[in-house]
């Protein structure tokens, strides 16, 4: 009887970790996040802060990283294990239509960057390039453009060099139901690319002959 109570016990807290996680709101605030391929004077200790929000209101989770966190975290990571080629082949362009499922929301957006290419051509060219991709992309990534909160500015460095310097803040939101429903979506389209690779070698070995 006990162990029935146990095992009840642990359903209950699992459906209750799931309903949070489902109606909740996942929110990463980017804090003075800033990079350059030149030395800086100013040195900014950027923030990430990973939040969860249930019904957009309530934050009952929050991680808080900084610069020194995330840099021992890359640390940790095995790059050499993972498989860069594999990657390239298992994504495609239609994932990208996949991820709009998504349904990114940015309440924050705030974006200084200048760049520089050795021709002062390519430079003008690829400044109108990516100030014209933030325009076209940035009212889908909003629910509405309010006044001080979506500023970017794109200058050009003519210095006859490859030179860049981003300075970033922003706040990005995503509902989980979202994100697991485009996980499942992958995760399924998976198993059926592999599916029909397995497919495929057994028709390529039943027609050969020794």
């Amino acid at each position: 009887m006990i162990l029935v109570f146990i095992l009840l016990g642990i359903l209950i807290l699992i459906l209750l970790l799931l309903s949070l996680i489902l109606f909740s709101t996942l929110k990463i605030q980017i804090k003075d996040l800033q990079t350059a391929n030149f030395p800086l004077k100013e040195k900014l200790q950027y923030e990430i802060n990973i939040s969860l929000y249930l019904f957009n209101h309530v934050k009952w989770l929050s991680i808080s990283l900084n610069k020194a966190k995330i840099k021992k975290a890359i640390q940790k990571i095995p790059l050499q294990k993972i498989d860069v080629k594999k990657i390239e082949q298992d994504f495609k362009l239609q994932d990208i239509t996949v991820l709009k499922k998504l349904k990114i929301n940015l309440s924050n957006f705030y974006l200084e960057a200048d760049l520089g290419l050795e021709s002062p051509i390519s430079t003008a060219f690829i400044i109108a390039l990516i100030s014209s991709f933030i325009s076209i992309i940035l009212p889908h990534l909003t629910k509405e453009i309010k006044e001080n909160q979506y500023k970017y500015t794109i200058q050009p460095i003519y210095q006859n060099k490859n030179l860049y310097k981003i300075r970033l803040n922003c706040i990005i939101e995503l509902k989980m139901v979202h994100i697991i429903n485009v996980i499942y979506i992958l995760i399924k389209k998976g198993k059926s690319d592999e599916n029909e690779r397995t497919t495929s070698n057994r028709k390529s070995y039943g027609y050969s002959y020794e």
